[in-house]
């Protein structure tokens, strides 16, 4: 009899065991999980664009997180953007984590008048400024910037090497626009270090140069652990910046004290020609690297993931 409750007690206390375990994991899922903050949104849709899987939205504000303003905003799935056309009023659900952002509901709805707030004009839409970029193959003329140590320098400076150069700024409120960039640019830059030393050179063109003055920009480089030998943070002056931004094919547009924007990479030859042009954030530093692999060598394959 003893021993039968010295059994009992005995798999009482495993099934206890494994229950704290369970109970313990699934604490620690649930604590490592992302959180994710839903906002409710109204606005007016601007654009469409399927392939990236993205919607220009001309947005009211959004309190304790954004200005009204016109964002293009990702969506993850493309089955949401049949369901709008272009100046639908709409209200909308953006997801947010610390990471990533994108619109995970959205709903047309009547319209009784015309949206203006937060929406700025450009000289330039989106449409016109793709129109005008420079195409593959073509040569990327030179501009000047000072850099986040407070050095004048020239794009044409990196000739003989690939340049990979994006376009960011410091305040940049979305986690998947300037933020990846960076963080997709600081991986970018270990891995090139490992393969092509000194043969590369990576460029972060502010688009909020009044703000992102010189120290500024060196604080933002500490933040990825960017090595001011191989990656350039730019200041460029006002009139510079819209050419470069028009060459490349940005749209970027002040708006309640943030900024629109799209976003653009891009890879030039070591002979300070146009080699791709990506225009989302979907490009991963592996897909870049093969590109600046290809562009040096001739081949995309040599190293592994």
């Amino acid at each position: 009899m003893k021993l039968k409750l010295a059994l009992i007690g005995l798999a009482a206390l495993c099934f206890l065991g494994v229950i704290a375990v369970v109970s313990l994991r699934q604490r620690h899922l649930t604590s490592s999980a992302p959180e994710t903050r839903t906002l409710q949104v109204h606005g007016h849709v601007r654009g469409l664009n399927p392939e990236d899987k993205t919607i220009r939205i001309a947005h009211e504000e959004i309190p304790d997180y954004m200005p009204a303003m016109t964002m293009s905003l990702p969506v993850k799935d493309p089955k949401l953007l049949k369901n709008v056309a272009i100046d639908d009023e709409v209200q909308f659900e953006l997801a947010v984590t610390k990471d990533d952002s994108w619109i995970s509901h959205i709903e047309r709805i009547p319209s009784a008048a015309p949206y203006t707030q937060g929406v700025a004009k450009s000289t330039d839409s989106p449409e016109e400024l793709e129109a005008e970029s420079l195409r593959s193959g073509e040569t990327v003329p030179d501009f000047e910037f000072i850099d986040q140590d407070g050095r004048l320098m020239h794009l044409k400076d990196f000739r003989g090497k690939a340049v990979v150069l994006t376009f960011i700024y410091t305040r940049c409120p979305l986690p998947n626009f300037c933020p990846l960039m960076s963080k997709n640019f600081a991986e970018l830059e270990q891995r090139l270090n490992k393969e092509f030393p000194n043969k590369y050179r990576l460029v972060s063109i502010s688009i909020d140069p009044e703000f992102d003055r010189p120290e500024v920009l060196k604080e933002y480089a500490s933040r990825y652990g960017a090595s001011p030998k191989d990656w350039s943070f730019a200041a460029v002056d006002a009139d510079s910046l819209s050419s470069v931004a028009g060459m490349m094919g940005l749209y970027f547009e002040k708006q309640n004290g943030l900024i629109s924007h799209d976003l653009r990479t891009a890879l030039i030859s070591p002979d300070g020609r146009l080699v791709q042009l990506w225009k989302s954030n979907v490009w991963t530093p592996y897909e870049v690297q093969r590109s600046v692999r290809e562009t040096l060598t001739g081949r995309a394959d040599v190293a592994s993931r």
